[in-house]
């Protein structure tokens, strides 16, 4: 269908109207002649249209365009032109076209991303759908709010690096953690590499997910992470060779044992304190650090209860690890709580993504450098 002589003749004197009052009136009369049936215009109309709205656009307020931009920014039919050079304004014209508009290629998001600033990036991460290559130009450039955005996006598509990264800057970011933790798609290896870092309530959290993980969802995961770790451990170095020689030796002597692992606590000796738990344990020498140093005591709760430590051993270690009066006695009896509230099977199951690091390492002791 041919585009109607009235409408053209209101798009031509738009463009010819030099009064700015009467151009904004044939501006929203145009616009609104389009929107009427957006769907019967050819593509070759439909351009002529935003090529000549989006001139007149430029010289209008940012009221104007802003409110342009909200009326199509829904549209399907919309001119791809005149969305792209909306999508490129100020925030308050770009929002609602940057969060919702199905005409915006991801060659336009991208492009926006790398150009605009924490606004823009914010608006598209709210977007319904928002591809993998989107949401890497986002985490590339955004900030932690944007992330937390982004995280919180059950339609926000993120591939396996990108998850990697948002993981990895949640450490700093407990608003982030939780955002992560939620998400359905973060792989299991991931989802307890968070377990160190985040809260007691989002430990909780996790400890829940993975007590629901299919098996073979699990081994699958678990084959990803042994080739992770085996990467990341190639160029490591063994920091702990002292203390390697020293726990060896007890181990000869038959004492290594709980009763050592407290010894050496209140000694203060923590490169042989981490490499004993570690033995103990089954863990390597940075995931046993981590374990220890925790400063909550859900992932000391669990390695203690997968390796059948006594609930006092797992309690006087919780405490000495704390700092000085960090722990009240009422704390105390909610560790010892915590510790019989962890299942057996839940403990082992968490655990076996724990040990990854150390059969990365083969049949070579758990020596990775705790760093």
């Amino acid at each position: 269908m041919t585009v109607h002589t009235n409408h053209l003749q209101s798009l031509i004197a738009l463009a010819k109207e030099p009064s700015s009052d009467k151009r904004r009136e044939l501006l929203r009369e145009v616009t609104d002649l389009f929107l009427e049936k957006p769907a019967q215009y050819s593509q070759r109309e439909t351009d002529y249209f935003g090529d000549i709205i989006g001139k007149v656009a430029l010289e209008m307020e940012m009221t104007v365009r802003r409110t342009l931009a909200e009326r199509i920014s829904r549209v399907a039919e919309a001119p791809h032109g005149l969305v792209a050079q909306l999508a490129n304004d100020t925030i308050e014209v770009a929002q609602p076209l940057l969060t919702n508009s199905p005409v915006l290629r991801d060659t336009d998001l991208v492009a926006i991303a790398r150009m605009k600033g924490r606004d823009h990036l914010a608006a598209m991460a709210q977007r319904t759908n928002v591809s993998e290559v989107v949401s890497d130009a986002i985490i590339e450039r955004g900030d932690d709010g944007v992330l937390v955005r982004l995280a919180a996006n059950p339609g926000a598509r993120l591939s396996r690096g990108a998850m990697e990264t948002m993981v990895a800057r949640s450490e700093k970011s407990e608003e982030l953690q939780a955002g992560m933790v939620s998400r359905k798609d973060l792989p299991p290896d991931l989802l307890n590499d968070m377990f160190f870092f985040v809260t007691a309530e989002l430990k909780k959290q996790i400890v829940t997910k993975m007590e629901n993980i299919d098996p073979k969802v699990l081994d699958a995961a678990l084959a990803d992470s042994q080739k992770r770790m085996t990467a990341e451990l190639a160029s490591a170095h063994d920091a702990y060779a002292k203390a390697e020689l020293f726990i060896s030796g007890k181990e000869r002597e038959g004492k290594l044992n709980e009763t050592l692992i407290i010894t050496l606590l209140r000694a203060k000796q923590i490169p042989e304190l981490i490499v004993a738990f570690a033995r103990l344990t089954g863990l390597d020498n940075r995931t046993s650090r981590k374990v220890l140093f925790d400063r909550n005591a859900e992932s000391l709760a669990i390695a203690c209860k997968a390796s059948k430590f006594d609930r006092a051993t797992f309690s006087t270690i919780a405490l000495l690890t704390s700092p000085p009066d960090a722990r009240s006695l009422g704390d105390t009896y909610d560790l010892l709580s915590l510790y019989d509230q962890v299942p057996p099977e839940t403990a082992q199951r968490v655990m076996r993504f724990w040990r990854v690091r150390r059969d990365a390492l083969g049949n070579e002791p758990a020596a990775a450098a705790a760093r």
